[in-house]
């Protein structure tokens, strides 16, 4: 009988935590509590588990309770089919994942019976287990005399086969050995499809094909294959250029074999056992090349996640530019430049366009907008004509002007949240008005945008669509409760991602504003949404301080006894010499608690996105003047796995690899760069459109 795991000691064990930590989360998550919430306030009960680790223990319990689930469910498809036996039943209990268990259940699941079934049903069985024990035909006996009346020999032979190949094909053992074995040794080969094959590319993807040169002769094994190499492996074979295979040798089946008569306690291979072994090793090793190539793409697209989370990370904590009236422009030739004046708050005054070719009258137009707004700045997306653009208006003001990027401008101008927005106003004009917005105020955009298409990761496009958008929303779920949102002024979009709010509830936030305290918005919010939502939503307005800070107003009374009371005493001198008192006040009070009030007192209306990322346009370099050899400013645009890509003014951006980075071993470039930091390159080449970069030698 299948006994259902005890989740708690289970992950605890996996996590290497205690019992207590993982219980407490667990508990919380199903009173509908948020991760944010519990990290930040619930952190006395978990011992101060942070938001990944919390997420952690969530999907490590989701997947232990579907592996029980995928295994009952086995068990009783095969039990009501009257196919069940020890050995059955065994091989489903040990499978370790939800795969595993898929593989052994496939046969049974089908509406059509097996091959191996219908040799079960026709007392094949004996006969299959004594060609295991090295017997030959001659040996058989009785039982086989007695088949022989009904089938003729070929077949009972045949269909004896027929059972141990699938015994060996779903053997959890042998899976186990030979995956392990595989993982160790096995490469991956990669070559160019042929000439025909490539001829029959679109000429999209057929421009495509010189990306792949150094896969086009490729070998490595699996354990030296970096996560990038995978990525880009698999989006050259779904592309059609390449050819990507597992290497297959004699060795891998020699191994296996021997270790499968080891585990029948058989000595004497004979022509029908090897045959036998062989079919259910071919179908083995097929299903295990899916596994693991699987497996491998599962490792890549997590890597690739977490560089893409980082890299958010970064341009979501860009500090905001309030109180400044912008002049946007969205450089394009054919349909021209779009141009947006914004106001102090934002909103937009005036629209136009200008033609590129139409020099003369671009620069008149663009006067006569500098001279009626007045602008603070000048904001250009770094679209293809950003230079050009740039040239115009360096030739008519000294304004300074800030390149932003635009990815994910266009998808977001067409979406269903700027239509809410600006029902009346074109795609491009919304297009142009989110450039000019994220030189305000990055995070408040970038919310409005699927993540997917923000431009800060690599291979996003590859991957699993959900997958993404839950890994990278837990990235933009952080920054939102982190940096902490004033509700007077924020968008309803920016107040869906604090903990506890959905859409409805964010919009009748936003539509019933303004709040004049923190416990106005009782009288807007369920009493679980106020609990989970409010420390993580500003009110500057209130004449509460407290109601200013990260401090929760469950915490209130513990703050400002502790405020008005610590003098010069450290929080864990005063916990240990007020603790009842201040158990009193809050009962999961300790040290760690006053830390955390001290640090948000203090921190009382500071903006906590520090990063500058906008880049300023400094006097226009000629491209025909750069060469190798120089070295210039960038910026970093892009940090990926084997490097950083650049912004060095030029059509493309330059690579700095890993190698280049540093005067000394670097395993992580996200360790030693940020997105949209400063830095100092070498041209170290520009050759074929791809420009190589060194930060070590600049």
């Amino acid at each position: 009988m299948l006994q259902e795991p005890n989740y708690t000691q289970l992950i605890a064990t996996l996590l290497n935590l205690k019992t207590s930590q993982v219980q407490i989360v667990l508990e919380l998550t199903a009173e509908w509590s948020t991760v944010p919430f519990i990290a930040r306030y619930r952190k006395e009960r978990t011992g101060n588990l942070d938001e990944d680790m919390i997420r952690q223990i969530i999907a490590e319990q989701t997947k232990a309770e579907n592996l029980f689930k995928a295994k009952l469910t086995a068990i009783n498809g095969i039990e009501e089919q009257g196919q069940m036996t020890p050995e059955l039943m065994e091989k489903i209990t040990s499978a370790e994942t939800t795969k595993q268990v898929e593989e052994i259940y496939k046969p049974y699941k089908l509406k059509k019976k097996t091959k191996a079934m219908i040799a079960i049903e026709k007392w094949f069985q004996p006969i299959a287990d004594m060609i295991k024990e090295g017997k030959e035909p001659v040996e058989f006996g009785s039982d086989f005399t007695e088949l022989k009346k009904e089938y003729s020999e070929e077949e009972i032979l045949e269909g004896a086969s027929h059972i141990i190949s699938a015994e060996v094909s779903s053997d959890t053992h042998i899976r186990h050995d030979l995956k392990l074995t595989l993982s160790k040794k096995w490469n991956i080969l990669s070559k160019l499809k042929g000439p025909k094959m490539l001829a029959k590319l679109n000429e999209k993807d057929t421009a495509q094909i010189k990306k792949f040169d150094i896969y086009a002769d490729f070998s490595a094994p699996l354990w030296k294959l970096k996560p990038y190499q995978v990525l880009a492996l698999s989006r050259g074979e779904k592309l059609g250029i390449l050819n990507v295979k597992l290497e297959k040798t004699d060795e891998f089946y020699d191994d296996t074999f021997g270790g499968y008569l080891h585990s029948i306690k058989n000595t004497k291979k004979t022509s029908l056992l090897e045959d036998a072994f062989s079919d259910g090793f071919t179908a083995l090793f097929k299903s295990l090349d899916n596994e693991i190539r699987s497996d491998l793409s599962e490792l890549a697209e997590d890597d690739a996640m977490e560089s893409f989370r980082t890299n958010l990370d970064a341009l979501l904590m860009t500090k905001p530019v309030y109180g400044q009236t912008i002049l946007a422009v969205d450089p394009g030739f054919r349909a021209g430049c779009k141009i947006v004046v914004l106001d102090t708050l934002g909103t937009p005054v005036l629209f136009d366009k200008i033609y590129l070719h139409q020099k003369s009258e671009a620069k008149q137009i663009l006067k006569n907008i500098i001279n009626k707004t007045s602008p603070d700045v000048i904001v250009l997306g770094n679209g293809t004509w950003v230079n050009e653009t740039q040239d115009i208006i360096q030739e008519i003001t000294g304004i300074d002007i800030y390149i932003v990027n635009e990815s994910g401008a266009s998808v977001y101008s067409v979406s269903k949240i700027w239509k809410e927005e600006f029902p009346d106003l074109d795609s491009l004009d919304r297009g142009t008005i989110s450039i000019g917005r994220r030189y305000i105020d990055p995070l408040s955009e970038l919310v409005k945008v699927p993540v997917e298409s923000i431009g800060v990761g690599m291979y996003q496009h590859d991957m699993p669509v959900k997958k993404l958008e839950e890994k990278l929303g837990y990235t933009v779920e952080d920054v939102v409760n982190r940096v902490g949102i004033p509700v007077n002024t924020a968008s309803s979009y920016v107040l869906n991602h604090i903990s506890g709010i959905d859409k409805r509830t964010a919009k009748k936030i936003f539509s019933k504003r303004p709040y004049a305290s923190r416990v106005e918005l009782k009288k807007v919010l369920s009493d679980k949404v106020y609990e989970q939502a409010i420390g993580f939503l500003r009110v500057p307005e209130s004449d509460e301080k407290l109601d200013n800070t990260d401090i929760h107003p469950e915490q209130y009374e513990l703050a400002k006894f502790f405020i008005e009371n610590k003098w010069d005493m450290s929080a864990k001198d005063f916990f240990e010499n007020y603790e009842s008192k201040l158990t009193e006040l809050y009962t999961d009070a300790n040290a760690s608690t006053l830390e955390f009030i001290s640090e948000a007192y203090a921190d009382i209306g500071l903006e906590k996105r520090v990063y500058s990322t906008h880049k300023k346009a400094s006097a226009k370099l000629n491209p025909d003047d750069i060469k190798e050899g120089m070295v210039l400013e960038g910026t970093v645009r892009n940090v990926v796995a084997f490097g950083a890509f650049v912004d060095i003014w030029l059509k493309s951006d330059g690579l700095v690899h890993v190698s280049q980075i540093a005067n000394r071993f670097v395993s992580n470039p996200a360790d030693e760069l940020t997105v949209w930091e400063k830095v100092q390159v070498k041209i170290l080449s520009m050759e074929n459109g791809k420009i190589q970069l060194s930060i070590k030698e600049a």
